[in-house]
């Protein structure tokens, strides 16, 4: 395994390129699910159509799950860097995470659903564990995996105890969202998403199985860097085979249940009313997807430790490592082309067609990247993100 070497000033880090190419493959499968979702005005009036089932069952909940487990593993080598120094970084990253918060807000303004907000928050938790012994990281880690809130919702809507089965927040919040993107002006819909919108996302993140397993996603991240898994994979190829066969096995017993729970005589069983089913199906669903992502993870390692494999996925690296600018330029770009302040292209486009304007954009972002970091040491955002952590612009930019 190699990693990209250090930059010519000093203070600049050095990169595992490995973990910057996966990023960028998580970036890419969230972008085309956001894509085909027409940052999710395609819920105003969904059609099934293949490409929605294609995308959905590689990247939905995966792409995000993978982008999660990559937060864990960033923050351990963060903090390992500094530790290294003898400096304790705690309070210097909850600071860091404050400003990914603030930013993550204002890109909530244009795109409600965004995820760094959340992942801001959630972060604070990685500070709070971060001298947890690691066996005690990965039974915490297996236990929120396996979503507790939804199991108790589940038990709790079954046996109608009082409010499970009344309509869920997040629900409610969501319901005039559609009619707000659609037909509001600009500063009307960058109000309304700070504030409804927002509310909607986390009451979401919480309502379902993401809330719960995020932690699980992080814990795993963390402990993933602890023990250099992707630093150095080859000392880990017996587990890497052994982990893919029991995810093989899983997702596709998972995905067995999932058909089998929405068969017509099943789903007919099911009472018309109540919330029993949906926390079901958002359980397995759940399961499925961390199931699914590991496969993903695996499966691209095993790639890119090729050497063709580690040529075609480096391509994706410098997305990696400039993962905030290109994930709110993703924001920036396409809200405005498919909500009605701007070109209202959300009801003229077919799935297919807004997956390969998804996939040309991604593409024009690829080259973007690359054509950046022959001249900068970091991507736009990175470096206010860098600069403010530090409180000075005494940060290499330029390269000479």
């Amino acid at each position: 395994m190699t990693t990209s070497s250090l930059l010519q000033h000093p203070d600049t880090p050095q990169r595992i390129s490995l973990v910057d190419a996966l990023r960028g493959f998580a970036l890419m499968g969230l972008f085309l699910v956001h894509s085909i979702e027409l940052f999710e005005l395609y819920w105003q009036n969904p059609v099934e159509s293949k490409v929605h089932d294609v995308i959905f069952f590689l990247f939905a909940g995966k792409a995000y799950a993978i982008f999660a487990m990559l937060f864990g593993i960033s923050f351990f080598i963060i903090m390992d860097k500094q530790a290294q120094k003898g400096v304790d970084f705690r309070l210097r990253f909850a600071w860091r995470l404050l400003i990914l918060f603030a930013l993550g807000t204002l890109n909530s303004m244009v795109y409600s659903g965004e995820v760094l907000q959340v992942l801001a928050g959630y972060g604070f938790f990685l500070i709070l564990l971060y001298r947890v012994p690691t066996k005690w990281l990965i039974a915490l880690a297996i236990l929120f995996l396996l979503t507790p809130n939804l199991i108790y919702h589940y038990w709790a809507a079954m046996n109608n105890l009082p409010g499970a089965n009344d309509k869920l927040l997040s629900s409610v919040l969501y319901e005039h969202t559609g009619e707000m993107w659609t037909t509001g002006s600009l500063t009307e819909v960058l109000a309304f998403n700070v504030t409804t919108g927002s509310l909607a996302k986390w009451f979401f993140f919480f309502d379902g199985a993401r809330g719960f397993q995020l932690f699980g996603l992080f814990f795993i991240g963390l402990v993933l860097g602890r023990i250099g898994f992707l630093v150095h994979p080859i000392k880990f190829t017996h587990v890497r085979k052994t982990l893919f066969v029991f995810a093989i096995l899983a997702a596709i017993g998972l995905f067995a249940l999932q058909q089998y729970l929405n068969t017509p005589a099943i789903k007919a069983q099911w009472p018309t009313t109540g919330n029993a089913k949906w926390f079901l199906d958002e359980m397995v669903n759940g399961y499925f997807c961390v199931a699914f992502m590991t496969i993903l993870v695996l499966s691209f390692i095993a790639i890119y430790l090729k050497p063709l494999g580690q040529k075609v996925l480096d391509v994706l690296a410098p997305v990696g490592r400039m993962s905030l600018t290109i994930y709110v330029s993703q924001s920036l770009c396409s809200v405005p082309f498919f909500y009605g302040y701007g070109l209202h292209m959300y009801d003229k486009l077919s799935q297919a067609q807004a997956l390969m304007i998804g996939m040309a954009f991604f593409s024009l972002q690829v080259l973007f990247a690359h054509w950046w970091l022959k001249r900068f040491h970091y991507g736009p955002l990175e470096w206010v993100w860098r600069a403010a952590t530090y409180l000075t612009t005494n940060v290499p930019f330029v390269k000479r």
